[in-house]
């Protein structure tokens, strides 16, 4: 079969690791290059990309294209974007500069297909003859849920963000070929009234790379990790640490808990004291994973499949986590415990903690579960279907 010339687009850089739509993309990368010729075009707004990280992505992809922001001209295409009534988001990643090179490159590579990640890259794709977008998450769900936790004098703006995010989620379909997303959950949050042709392509987790490693000491009894300067996961440790942990502590023994992960906000290191340790970023980050007893994650806001239990589940970890969560994970009893309220996830990490039976059964049907459904080799052979 031909291998396909596809353009990628993507609104951060895909390396390092570090948030949930670098993994996907990456890891997409990594197994469609296998079956054809990638070219990579990466809108920058963040730090400098390095050297090693644009080599990092040539070893799968035939070009690697960074196209930086400024400031100034993200400011303007903020305003832009709110007089024309599409999301700030938008067109926070939109410049009409960045859309000119794009289409330049797409013109000298003459692509088979194009595959925008995530409606912020949307606009500089959508009139191009083979295009697929990746909605990821229902961006537009994912904000409703987090209208409360601003303060009241923002809320009014989030919802309009809310809004108008809903309605260019359902305006962009019309604009692509073939669609995918995470979860069926989110599917159903797209109201174009053809959603269900968007297709599932979870995320996944290298099985091989995240495996359970017997040797290492369990320093502590409860861990949680992730992008710890993103609202939900701030939500979830502050929830652990000042809810959870007490509640626990009066009903069973003192416990060491770890908040692993990288960008801690000030919020996060201040709940640190000799029984909460936050690690901030690690360059290996299963040792932070080989360091817990119970991987507890409490989150209650936030779309999306968890890459953070996939993760765990992997490295043979119990998990316990919110229904929300569950929602999108699937998995059933035997396999992961759900519980949405303070007394159900300290009676959860009771049980797990006294009961060694129960502990290893979630350490063995979890890690089944992970390795038959939530492989990305498994997982991308779809995708890569996609394009042929």
């Amino acid at each position: 079969m031909k291998r396909k010339k596809i353009v990628i687009i993507t609104s951060r850089f895909p390396f390092p690791l570090d948030k949930g739509d670098k993994l996907r993309i990456y890891h997409q990368i990594k197994y469609l290059s296998k079956y054809h010729k990638i070219y990579l075009i990466a809108l920058n707004t963040e730090n400098k990309i390095t050297q090693n990280q644009i080599e990092e992505l040539k070893k799968y992809c035939e070009n690697v294209f960074v196209i930086r922001l400024s400031l100034f001209s993200r400011v303007i295409n903020l305003i832009q974007s709110f007089l024309n009534r599409e999301p700030l988001q938008v067109g926070y990643f939109y410049s009409k500069k960045a859309h000119g090179k794009i289409t330049n490159i797409i013109k000298k590579i003459q692509p088979d297909w194009c595959y925008a990640q995530l409606i912020r890259t949307a606009k500089y794709i959508e009139n191009e003859e083979n295009n697929i977008i990746d909605y990821m998450d229902a961006l537009s769900k994912g904000i409703e849920r987090r209208i409360n936790t601003f303060p009241l004098l923002i809320r009014p703006i989030i919802k309009y963000e809310f809004k108008i995010t809903q309605l260019y989620e359902k305006y962009i379909f019309k604009k692509f070929q073939k669609h995918t997303i995470i979860t069926e959950n989110d599917r159903e949050f797209i109201t174009h009234k053809n959603n269900q042709k968007i297709i599932v392509i979870p995320n996944g987790v290298d099985t091989t790379y995240f495996s359970p490693t017997q040797s290492s000491k369990k320093k502590y009894d409860i861990i949680f990790i992730g992008n710890m300067n993103y609202p939900p996961n701030i939500k979830a440790a502050i929830f652990l640490c000042e809810e959870i942990l007490p509640r626990l502590e009066k009903k069973y023994r003192r416990c060491k808990v770890l908040i692993g992960g990288t960008n801690p906000n000030k919020r996060i290191k201040k709940l640190k004291n000799k029984n909460i340790d936050v690690s901030g970023r690690v360059n290996d980050i299963r040792e932070l994973y080989n360091s817990g007893h119970i991987f507890l994650a409490p989150m209650f806001i936030g779309t999306g499949l968890q890459n953070k239990l996939l993760e765990a589940m992997a490295m043979g970890l119990p998990c316990i986590t919110t229904s929300l969560a569950n929602d999108a994970l699937l998995a059933n009893k035997q396999q992961i415990i759900t519980a949405d309220s303070i007394e159900n996830f300290t009676n959860s990490c009771v049980k797990l903690l006294e009961n060694t039976k129960d502990y290893k059964k979630f350490q063995k049907e979890g890690l089944k579960f992970i390795k038959k459904k939530y492989d990305w080799k498994k997982i991308n052979h779809k995708l890569s279907e996609l394009f042929n």
